[in-house]
């Protein structure tokens, strides 16, 4: 059960109070009670010393024991006390509490201490149970006589007298302890309500602070210790938020960091990832943890570089290495820094540059200029030497003049062809085309461009079968570079099927909110190794059957790069010798593109 400072502070101060109040109750008591019993005491002295100074001498009617007992009753009654008369042998001859013809059978009281005190001190003093009386009684005797005693005067005092008038004054004191209590309890849980309740806006405020809300201020102006930790809750707030501030500034900058970042702890526990790096390692954020490193470096080259750091304590800037991850095997340029701090290492900064395409584009550069090269020197070179040849003379045979002239041109097309497709894929790369989109049927851009074919089609009787539904959905495309697209494709079907039982089919359908086109031949096919490549720049399955029938290697490029500019993709699918199936997905043309197409 959860109670408030208040409350507790409360019930602190209503113990101290308590108790502070019964052990005074108890210790006022004891002294009330010896206060009392050394007044009645003293008080009864005096008496004592009064009557003995009137009894200087031993009057001479004391020979008669009922005259010494008759002072006694009336000295007893006006004191209001037991008054007894003892001779120097111890016996009594008056009482104030026994009659005259009864002290011939009173005991002896020359053994009493308060007698014997008397006759040898001056002074006796003896407190317990009276046989006589049957109660618990004060003694106080004193000797008569100045030059010499001749008898022992002992007044006595019931102490049910004094309880009864101690019981008294002890209500009086009770009743003004109970108020006492009473008001100090009050005032108590006022004072503890008091103090609890700059202590409540401070819990208050730190409970904000806990769930991150730091604007929370103490208006507390006090000089006292709170108010010193109010005026410390608030320069902790501030700076709080400041760190807060500039920790989601840190955090913004290093989630924006392209590079990978891993911070690891000396004994290699990940304990600091950027989303770069999780997602290259396939690390979860939950798996980095600064205060209990979850995940330690397995791949085997960030391990040896790790050691190697630690080893040295020095720092390795740009080395680049082979890493396999979760997109696979990648190219890292890797830095890594170790921390110092007192002459240890306490961890290891990796920034881990991914260069994987920077290197692929300078492959594919290499293997453009390679290629071009290649492409270019092989046309030219045949033009150069059936130019040399006709030169030489062999333009005056008109018939292998002709069939000369018939070889430079064709190689010349195929020059021209190579050129303007490479013109047109470093076009379409550049992002510099502004397409014409408008919504389009596919059916319409595939039988346009069937026309264009129908030669070909019936020069190698071809069958082609075309299945374009007539309500199939529209699409949203620039026609120029859609028909491309269709054309590169019927090409490349048209020249890898034979020529006497090719078969080439076309399928259009709607899949979702896209629109899928097949171009399916059962020509040569594609062998699986060639897959992942088919739509690289210059890559030739069979590069002398493509040359030989005019490729340049770059149509299935540029179709690729024409479909994901209209935000579409394009895969093959291909059994060797079975034939190939090219698949384009265009996204359907909106409601509002087809009414701003309308």
């Amino acid at each position: 059960m959860k109670s408030s400072v208040s409350f507790r502070l409360g019930l602190v101060f209503g113990v101290v109070i308590f108790f502070t109040v019964a052990i005074s109750y108890v210790y006022l008591g004891g002294q009330l009670r010896t206060l009392f019993y050394d007044g009645i005491k003293n008080e009864i002295y005096k008496e004592l010393e009064l009557n003995r100074q009137l009894l200087d001498t031993r009057p001479e009617d004391w020979s008669d024991i009922r005259q010494s007992d008759q002072w006694a009753d009336d000295v007893g009654a006006a004191l209001e006390v037991r008054v007894t008369l003892i001779s120097l042998s111890g016996e009594v001859i008056g009482d104030s509490y026994i009659g005259a013809d009864r002290l011939s059978i009173v005991e002896n009281h020359i053994r009493r201490p308060e007698v014997q005190g008397a006759l040898t001190s001056g002074f006796g003093e003896s407190t317990r149970f009276s046989e006589t009386i049957g109660e618990q009684m004060l003694y106080v005797a004193v000797p008569l006589g100045t030059k010499e005693p001749y008898a022992v005067l002992r007044f006595a005092k019931p102490l049910h007298d004094i309880r009864l008038l101690e019981a008294e004054l002890r209500k009086g004191i009770e009743g003004a302890l109970f108020w006492s209590l009473l008001l100090s309890l009050v005032f108590g849980a006022m004072t503890a309500f008091l103090l609890a309740g700059p202590l409540r806006r401070i819990a208050a405020a730190a409970d904000h602070f806990v769930h991150g809300d730091f604007s929370a201020r103490l208006n507390i102006r006090r000089n006292d210790e709170i108010g010193q930790l109010a005026r410390a809750f608030n320069f902790m707030s501030e700076e709080m938020k400041r760190m807060n501030q500039q920790e989601e500034w840190f955090k913004a900058v290093f989630s924006s960091i392209r590079e990978a970042i891993i911070v690891t702890n000396p004994r290699g526990g990940i304990v600091l990832a950027n989303p770069a790096a999780c997602r290259l390692f396939g690390l979860e954020p939950g798996d980095v943890r600064p205060e209990r490193p979850g995940r330690r470096l397995t791949n085997p080259q960030l391990q040896e570089l790790f050691e190697r750091v630690n080893r040295s304590n020095a720092p390795v800037i740009k080395e680049e290495m082979q890493v396999m991850t979760e997109r696979g095997e990648r190219v890292l340029k890797t830095s890594a820094v170790p921390v110092i701090k007192d002459g240890y290492s306490e961890g290891t900064v990796f920034v881990l540059n991914d260069i994987t395409r920077l290197r692929t584009l300078e492959r594919i550069r290499r293997d453009f200029v390679s290629s071009v090269s290649h492409e270019l020197r092989t046309p030219l070179t045949s033009i150069r030497g059936y130019t040399e040849t006709l030169l030489e003379g062999a333009i005056d045979d008109r018939e292998h003049a002709m069939h000369f002239l018939s070889i430079i041109h064709k190689e010349s097309e195929q020059l021209t062809a190579l050129i303007n497709d490479v013109l047109d894929l470093s076009r379409i790369e550049s992002g510099r085309i502004e397409y014409r989109f408008e919504p389009l049927g596919v059916g319409d851009v595939v039988h346009a461009t069937v026309k264009l074919f129908r030669t070909a089609l019936d020069k190698k009787q071809i069958e082609l079968d075309l299945r374009i539904p007539d309500n199939l959905a529209k699409v949203f495309a620039d026609r120029n570079y859609l028909e491309i697209v269709v054309r590169n494709l019927l090409d490349n079907a048209i020249k890898y099927v034979t020529d006497t039982n090719g078969r080439i089919r076309i399928t259009a359908y709607a899949a979702g909110d896209m629109v899928k086109l097949e171009v399916e031949d059962n020509g040569a096919g594609i062998p699986r190794k060639d897959l992942d490549r088919i739509f690289e720049r210059f890559y030739r399955v069979d590069k002398a059957r493509s040359r030989d029938m005019g490729g340049t290697g770059l149509g299935l490029s540029i179709v690729k790069h024409i479909v994901l500019a209209h935000k579409g993709n394009v895969e093959v699918r291909s059994r060797l010798n079975l034939g190939s199936t090219f698949t384009v997905s265009l996204p359907a043309a909106s409601g509002d593109q087809l009414k701003q197409g309308a």
